[in-house]
C-alpha cells in the first residue's frame, strides 16, 4: 500500500471531489481516511500501484511515505496509529445513547 495525500478539489475547483473513481478506471484501487486538515488536503490509501503523475493536472496529489501520513493525521488526532493492515485508526465514536 502507499499513502496519498490530496486536495478535495480538482483542478476546476470543484470542492468535494477526489480521484478515487480516477484511479480505479487505472486498474488500481484506492480509498480515503477520515484525515482532512484545515488547507483541506486528505490522506488517502492507494492499494495498487499505478502512475499517480498522470493524475497531476487534475488533482494536487503528491505520495507520502507512511511516517509522513501518520504525522499528518497525528496533527488532527493525537492518538492516530499504523494499523496491521497499514490504514491508519481513527478516533473512537463516543457512544451514543
Amino acid at each position: 500500500m502507499k499513502y496519498l495525500k490530496w486536495k478535495l478539489h480538482d483542478a476546476s475547483g470543484i470542492s468535494g471531489t477526489h480521484p478515487v473513481e480516477t484511479i480505479a478506471a487505472m486498474g488500481g484501487r484506492a480509498s480515503t481516511s477520515e484525515y482532512v486538515d484545515g488547507d483541506g488536503y486528505r490522506i488517502a490509501y492507494l492499494w495498487e500501484d499505478v502512475d499517480i503523475s498522470l493524475l497531476d493536472s487534475a488533482w494536487d496529489i503528491t505520495e507520502v511515505t507512511e511516517a509522513q501520513a501518520l504525522t499528518f493525521c497525528q496533527a488532527i488526532w493525537e492518538d492516530a496509529e499504523v494499523l496491521p493492515d497499514g490504514r491508519i485508526s481513527g478516533p473512537v465514536p463516543e457512544d451514543i445513547e
